[in-house]
């Protein structure tokens, strides 16, 4: 071989360090990896080298860089396997927390976390855990709070709507919807003028609204049922700060019945007065008369005397019924009940009319089945209403009957009386049963009627939960029907 002193990394040996090249070596033909370094023996005072192929050298690295990439990338799954372990660890409590925190959200206050650990999470769960038992207990409060704000609302007969500063709904009762006849069952939100169609309750509104203050007023509304409602608009001001204004609350009376009861008292009163002036005038007139000397003629006197009483027994029989149809309105229920044969009852009360029925020459006809069941009732009531239409039918009834029958089903005790009177005309059957409502008058005081008798009949029917109708038609008579509930 030639000489190698001259090669690099022998050179390098030759002064005392190791070193290494890569080179093509023409002798081999191929390219080789040459170290050399420094050798000192005993007996050898000189340089070692070696040399290897290159190809091998490069198929050394590739092992390596396989074994190097094979632990690498088993490094790898074993650190995604034990991460995966590790973060499931720590993410399955924090998982817990959000879906109790998103059942939370759906409502559900009654979740609970169960977490053993007591680092900072487990800390979390318990805090979280006593979170969702106050918001229990509050949501708890405030369901029993509206439960308790919609049962009052809704046991009042009076109509509640409360509107917000922009006219919109956020509170109603049942009674609102009923009073005003509004079909939509649930329209919180929505503005108060998409729902009422009143102008009178618009404007109202809008004063109370606009000049911040109590407004009152009475309209009358027209639809299924015309009402008299009165309106009260308040302002809501908020407990805490008592200039900042929540919005207007409307209450809605019907005072339908109210107004009614005031015109009939009101009527009522003036027929009273009316009623009494008109014999107490008759009875003055006369005593006058005989005090300036009529008294002197027997026969005059005596006339005289006859009408003052026929007309003081006119005014003691108004007395009466007015005293009686007051008793009756005063009750809620009849007291003095006992189990009576209706039978007897209209015997009893035939016998009173027999001899007036004698006089016009009249049938009385009594058609009352012997199976019919007792009625639990007053008799004496059960009297003064068939004695009221018995004499009514006997008043306007010149030939022919007068019939009373008495029947029975499940609920009610049924009695008739039909007579072959007059009739009455069609347009004052509405009214046959208000008080002094007369037909004819001047018949009706002629022959003694007060206009009460058949507003008796009709309370009394009323007091016994029952009913009143009539039937008629002119020439041919009438028949009133009478239900009593059992």
């Amino acid at each position: 071989m030639e000489n190698h002193a001259h090669r690099e990394e022998i050179a390098k040996a030759l002064k005392g360090e190791t070193a290494s090249s890569v080179r093509f070596s023409r002798t081999l033909g191929a390219y080789y990896l040459y170290t050399a370094t420094p050798l000192d023996l005993d007996s050898f005072d000189g340089v070692l080298r070696i040399s290897v192929p290159l190809i091998e050298v490069k198929q050394v690295a590739v092992e390596v860089i396989k074994y190097i990439l094979f632990s690498i990338v088993l490094g790898a799954l074993a650190a995604l396997i034990l991460a995966y372990f590790i973060t499931r660890k720590l993410m399955k409590p924090i998982d817990e927390l959000t879906n109790g925190a998103i059942e939370i959200s759906n409502g559900n206050f009654d979740r609970r976390i169960f977490i053993r650990s007591k680092d900072q999470i487990g800390k979390l769960a318990d805090s979280f855990n006593e979170m969702t038992m106050k918001l229990n207990e509050n949501m708890s409060n405030l369901e029993d709070r509206k439960s308790e704000l919609e049962s009052v609302l809704s046991s009042m007969k009076n109509g509640i709507i409360a509107v917000d500063n922009n006219y919109n709904v956020f509170l109603y009762n049942e009674a609102f919807r009923e009073i005003l006849e509004i079909e939509e069952r649930n329209f919180e939100g929505r503005e108060v003028h998409e729902i009422v169609r009143n102008t009178a309750i618009f404007k109202l509104l809008e004063n109370s609204i606009k000049n911040n203050q109590y407004e009152v007023d009475e309209i009358n509304t027209y639809g299924k049922k015309d009402r008299i409602i009165k309106i009260y608009a308040s302002p809501i001001l908020s407990n805490s700060n008592k200039n900042k204004k929540l919005g207007t609350l409307l209450i809605i009376q019907d005072v339908t019945r109210v107004r009614k009861l005031q015109n009939i008292r009101s009527e009522f009163v003036s027929n009273v007065t009316h009623e009494l002036r008109t014999p107490l005038t008759s009875i003055r007139g006369f005593v006058d008369t005989l005090k300036d000397g009529a008294i002197k003629d027997e026969e005059a006197s005596e006339r005289f005397l006859s009408i003052i009483d026929i007309e003081a027994e006119r005014l003691s029989q108004l007395i009466n019924d007015i005293l009686s149809l007051s008793e009756i309105e005063s009750m809620n229920n009849e007291k003095s009940l006992k189990d009576c044969n209706m039978k007897d009852i209209v015997g009893k009360v035939f016998d009173i009319f027999e001899q007036r029925i004698e006089e016009k020459d009249l049938e009385l006809i009594s058609e009352i089945p012997d199976s019919l069941s007792t009625f639990r009732c007053n008799s004496n009531r059960i009297k003064q209403l068939l004695i009221n239409l018995i004499d009514n039918a006997i008043n306007y009834t010149e030939e022919g009957y007068i019939k009373v029958s008495c029947s029975e089903d499940d609920d009610y005790m049924i009695m008739e009386v039909e007579d072959t009177g007059a009739g009455i005309e069609e347009e004052n059957l509405p009214r046959l049963f208000e008080r002094f409502y007369r037909i004819d008058k001047g018949r009706a005081r002629k022959n003694g009627g007060t206009g009460l008798g058949l507003s008796i009949v009709k309370h009394i029917a009323e007091l016994y939960n029952g009913s009143v109708s009539v039937e008629s038609e002119v020439g041919e008579g009438t028949k009133f029907t009478v239900k009593l509930a059992k």
